[in-house]
């Protein structure tokens, strides 16, 4: 509800100059009825001066019932009346009673029921409450209701565009928000099978580059072989020509440019990705750790796989977040894919001025000869052979890792593979 400070603050906005308001015109009222019963009071003493009685079917005609006292009590000084209590109640007035000269005969005490006009003023403020705690009910409700499930799927498309995404919103009975989820999830999976599709068409034009590359190789090796005979004289009984020579040379050099630029496709197979430019900020280890929990915990626990998260402190890191969830979003997904099912760790710690994060995952391992090639464009180890994939993941996460000033290693041990990544700040 912080974020609703400034409704709430309205709202109480609202019913403190309401209530100011039924209060002011209640006592406004309240005055006016006074002065009405003034009068009345007024005529009736003059009455009791000329003729001690205290009849009111006089004024009926002249006031309403409510201006009209309903008990008259009259006390004369010469009965020896006690008047230390005279007039100590509510909506009780008190009048002297004088004779021709001036000189104090009794008291005349007018009792009213209590006033109408506040029992207006306090069933006004009453019903001002009454309305303000349904509108609170309502505003949780809609907190509740709509504001934190917006709040919450808000982030999904951020994150989907991001490739942040392993597992789509949570189905939910919310009737404001059903085709919403269900749309984002059509979305999200269309998104994943284009991934994939580009990912395939990549290996594809990779593998075709490959082999036309390889094809180029001997062809121009050939004919670098050509060039050099012909600038010997092989072809001219050992007598080099000058001309020949020098055309040979020009063949000889364009030979190996093409050269060049064959090895250079080789070497660098993944030069058809993107580059990757990190967008710096500060955030706690805390936050990356709620981010993974949040897109595998359901995920694992439907699958039935343990999955256990440690940390080490809460330091600030100075780095890119999305970045870092990325890439142990594809660690966690290889221990998914080819791990055993038994249990994934996350560790995450930091020393000195390094972060590391760190997926540990029981299953069939890489050898020792192949680790060292996991992180190459395309490359698909030896336990891959039924797997989904394009070899394409962890490549990108070591791009990533390094454009962030840090690396990822892999280590297997005891039937067990630990992909660790680190960065400073």
């Amino acid at each position: 509800m912080k974020q609703y400070t400034k409704l709430v603050l309205l709202i109480a906005a609202y019913f403190i100059v309401w209530s100011v308001i039924v209060y002011a015109i209640g006592m406004r009222m309240i005055r006016e009825n006074d002065n009405t019963r003034a009068v009345f009071m007024n005529r009736m003493t003059a009455q009791m001066k000329e003729s001690g009685s205290t009849d009111v079917t006089p004024f009926l005609n002249d006031f309403e019932y409510k201006d009209i006292a309903s008990t008259i009590n009259v006390y004369y000084v010469k009965d020896g009346n006690n008047y230390d209590n005279l007039g100590g109640r509510n909506n009780t007035y008190v009048y002297v009673l004088t004779d021709d000269s001036g000189a104090v005969t009794g008291f005349v005490e007018y009792v009213y029921e209590s006033s109408s006009y506040m029992k207006l003023i306090m069933l006004a403020e009453a019903s001002s409450v009454v309305f303000l705690i349904p509108l609170i009910i309502l505003l949780i409700y809609f907190d509740k209701k709509i504001l934190k499930p917006f709040r919450e799927f808000s982030e999904y498309p951020e994150k989907l565009s991001k490739g942040l995404v392993t597992d789509g919103i949570p189905e939910t009975r919310n009737r404001f928000f059903g085709r919403y989820v269900w749309g984002m999830n059509m979305l999200g999976s269309k998104l994943d099978s284009d991934r994939k599709e580009i990912d395939r068409l990549l290996y594809d034009r990779k593998k075709f580059i490959s082999v036309l590359a390889h094809g180029i190789k001997t062809p121009v090796a050939n004919i670098k072989l050509y060039s050099e005979a012909i600038q010997s004289g092989l072809y001219r009984g050992g007598e080099p020509d000058p001309k020949d020579s020098e055309v040979a040379e020009k063949i000889g050099k364009n030979a190996d440019d093409i050269a060049d630029l064959v090895r250079g496709i080789l070497e660098d197979p993944g030069a058809v990705r993107e580059s990757f430019v990190p967008k710096v900020s500060s955030f706690y280890l805390m936050d990356v750790k709620k981010r993974i929990e949040e897109a595998f915990g359901n995920r694992l626990k439907l699958s039935d796989i343990p999955f256990s998260v440690n940390i080490t402190g809460n330091p600030m890191v100075q780095s890119d977040i999305d970045a870092i969830v990325r890439c142990i979003t594809q660690f966690m997904e290889n221990a998914i894919k080819y791990g055993d099912g038994t249990g994934i760790r996350l560790n995450l710690y930091r020393q000195d001025d390094i972060t590391y994060f760190s997926v540990i995952n029981k299953g069939a391992t890489l050898g020792e000869d192949e680790i060292p090639f996991v992180f190459n464009c395309y490359y698909r180890g030896t336990n891959s052979s039924d797997k989904e994939g394009s070899g394409i993941g962890l490549y990108e996460a070591r791009a990533v890792a390094r454009g962030l000033g840090g690396d990822i290693m892999m280590k297997t041990e005891n039937n067990e593979t630990e992909v660790v990544m680190y960065v400073p700040d």
